[in-house]
């Protein structure tokens, strides 16, 4: 038995966190989706979980560039001009 605490103890682990307490990094999509009136549709926000930071991958599964998290917050920042993706959305509440 150790007696020196450490990160790899016990005594120096943070609790785990419950659901409601996540911290989603916010995305873009990777490719911005064509409008069926031409040009570009908004780009959807995405919820990024911590396998999706490697993968570059939102919880949906959609390919996304990862937005500054000092400057984005999931899904605090959703509007008209950056819409919520729906599936993320439904992942996360």
């Amino acid at each position: 038995m150790s007696t020196v605490e450490g990160p790899w103890s016990a005594a120096g682990r943070r609790p785990a966190a419950s659901p409601r307490q996540d911290r989603w990094t916010v995305g873009v999509d990777a490719a911005a989706p064509r409008s069926p009136w031409g040009g570009t549709a908004p780009s959807r926000l995405h919820a990024v979980g911590d396998a999706g930071l490697v993968a570059g991958r939102a919880l949906c599964l959609a390919p996304v560039t990862l937005l500054d998290p000092a400057l984005w917050v999931w899904p605090d920042d959703g509007d008209e001009e950056w819409p919520l993706c729906w599936v993320c959305l439904a992942l996360t509440c």
